[in-house]
Parts: structure tokens; C-alpha cells; sequence
């Protein structure tokens, strides 16, 4: 198993190195040959210049004419030749620049995916390990009646948490293929907000999780796709905050918009990942945060598609502060 990660690792540094330095060869070389036939060409002007001007009889009245005619070809050779070479430059340069980021963006996407693929991978052997070590447990143990409550619980919530991914595989899936159809119907978000809430307060018995929420606040939508979106902030919220620290939960109406905000206590998020928190794959400048980088990329598909609008905020302590707002359907 270590040797298969150096491997890998090896492999991922020597991959891009090659093409880079294959890149910068042919670059160099496309350069170093514009170059030499730019003097070539000079040179050849410059010969032509002497050659016509030895033909030249000194003794022709139109002698000194004759050189100036030369002399004049010969610079207009030689403007030509500098401006069709800056012309050439410019048009390499320019495709240079547009191979070299295309070059960047492909490894980039490659790196994500890869790294994608690790973490589903652990995402799904996770609650995969736990519920079989639950029912192996079950089926082998003679446990009371506590302790079977306490394991089938434990293996329903891993059971969610494998849903929880599938969907959003899927749907981030028939989103970009064009492939899923969203909805319209009228919801009360409020409420959605309340039994998502409550979803989670069952999983979770442990955590602390606060709500504050108005009464009714309708919009048009599809339910599915924005319980997803509740879900991956919640999810969110208490992945990266303390067992202790409370995750609130809050709407509020202002200017004919729904406001809902999930509030955390955790590490918070720096300003410069607030602008990459949205991309697709992303987990973190370390790559090693939990999660698959689908959860909040296919939050603002979500958002988006309700004509709405996600951001983030810094709590005023400690934390973060996701906030959708969407505009209400009275």
C-alpha cells in the first residue's frame, strides 16, 4: 500500500515535469529558429545590397540614384522582414500563453479529479467499515437492548451519510449534463428548514443544534434539490465544528427576500479560500480537508438555479456564516 502512494506520487511529479520541459523545448526551439532565419534573412538583404551595388558603373550618371534606390529596397526589405518577425512573436507568444494555461488548467482538473477519486474512495469505506462492523457485531453478540438501539442507530446514520453522497454524485451528475429538470412548486422553506433540522438533531443527538426561524416563508422551487442544499450546509457545519460549539440555524424576510443562514463555530475560512470554496472538487489549499469538494459546488448550482444567491461571511467570534437568500413567493 506505500509503495503504490510513492509510486503514485512519483508519478504525478514526473508526469508534469516532462511535459513541461517538453513545453519550454519546443518553445525554445520555435523561438530559436524565428530567430535564425530573422538573420538569415538580413543577411541575405544585405549581400543582395552589395552584390547590386558592385553591378553599379561608376562611371553611370545615375550612379549615386542607382545606390540610394538600393539602399532604400535594402530598409524596406529589412522593416519587412523585423515586422513580419514581431508579428510572429507575437502570434507564438500569444499561443504559448493560451497552451501553457490550458496546459496548467488540464493538470489542475486532473489533480482535482484525483484527488476526488481519494476522497470518495475514504468516504465510502468509511460507513461501509461501520456498518459492517455493526451487523457483524449484531449478528455475533448478545447485546441488551440499549446497546443494539445504540448500534442500529449508529448504522442508519452511516447508512444517511452513504445516501447523502450518492445524491449528490448523482444529481451534480444530471445538473451539468443538462439532464435534470427542476421543479416549480410552492414551499415553504421555513418548514423544510424545521425538518431538516430535525433530520440532523436525530443523527446527531449529541450536537448542539440551534434554530431561529420565522413562522412561514414561501418560495417556488423543487424541494429535492433545495433539502440537498440545507442538508450539505448543515452537513457542513457540524463536519467542521467542535462537539461542543453550537451551529444555529436562522431566517429572517427582508425586502421581499428570504434570508437562511447556517452559523458555525469552527475553524472559520480565510479570504483567500472564500473565492474557491464554491469550485468543483474543492477541499481546501492543503487537500486534506474531509468531504468530496461536491457538497457546496452543488449548493450553488442549487442556488443558482432558484435565482438566488449563496456567500459566506466570518462569524463574529469564531466561525463561518453560509447565508442563502432567495426571493420570496407570497
Amino acid at each position: 500500500m506505500a509503495y503504490n502512494e510513492v509510486f503514485r506520487s512519483r508519478l504525478k511529479i514526473k508526469r508534469p515535469l516532462t511535459i513541461y520541459i517538453l513545453y519550454w523545448f519546443l518553445l525554445t526551439y520555435i523561438l530559436g529558429v524565428l530567430v535564425f532565419w530573422f538573420v538569415v534573412l538580413n543577411r541575405q538583404n544585405l549581400q543582395l545590397s552589395h552584390y547590386q551595388q558592385d553591378l553599379i558603373d561608376v562611371d553611370d550618371v545615375l550612379h549615386e540614384e542607382k545606390q540610394i534606390e538600393i539602399a532604400q529596397e535594402r530598409n524596406a526589405n529589412a522593416a519587412q522582414y523585423l515586422g513580419e518577425g514581431i508579428t510572429f512573436l507575437f502570434l507564438i507568444g500569444t499561443g504559448a500563453i493560451f497552451v501553457f494555461r490550458a496546459i496548467n488548467r488540464q493538470f489542475k482538473q486532473a489533480q482535482q479529479q484525483e484527488n476526488f477519486m481519494m476522497a470518495i474512495t475514504h468516504e465510502l469505506k468509511t460507513p461501509i467499515a461501520v456498518t459492517k462492523l455493526n451487523l457483524e457485531t449484531l449478528q455475533k453478540r448478545l447485546l441488551n437492548n440499549e446497546q443494539r438501539q445504540k448500534l442500529i442507530s449508529s448504522t442508519i446514520q452511516e447508512a444517511n451519510r452513504l445516501n447523502a453522497l450518492c445524491n449528490n454524485m448523482l444529481l451534480t451528475t444530471q445538473i451539468e449534463a443538462g439532464g435534470y429538470k427542476i421543479m416549480q412548486e410552492r414551499i415553504d422553506f421555513s418548514n423544510l428548514v424545521k425538518e431538516c433540522a430535525h433530520d440532523f438533531i436525530v443523527r446527531f443527538p449529541a450536537r448542539k443544534i440551534e434554530i431561529e426561524l420565522v413562522d412561514e416563508a414561501f418560495i417556488n422551487g423543487d424541494l429535492l434539490m433545495l433539502q440537498l442544499a440545507v442538508n450539505n450546509l448543515l452537513d457542513n457545519a457540524i463536519k467542521y465544528s467542535g462537539k461542543e460549539d453550537i451551529v444555529l440555524l436562522k431566517m429572517f424576510q427582508s425586502n421581499k427576500e428570504i434570508h437562511f443562514q447556517v452559523i458555525d463555530e469552527g475553524p472559520g475560512i480565510s479570504e483567500a479560500e472564500k473565492e474557491k470554496i464554491f469550485e468543483k472538487y474543492y477541499r481546501g489549499s492543503q487537500g486534506k480537508t474531509k468531504g468530496t469538494g461536491l457538497g457546496l459546488y452543488l449548493t450553488k448550482k442549487i442556488v443558482q438555479a432558484h435565482n438566488g444567491i449563496i456567500k459566506i461571511e466570518n462569524n463574529l467570534l469564531r466561525g463561518s456564516i453560509f447565508e442563502i437568500i432567495i426571493k420570496e413567493q407570497k
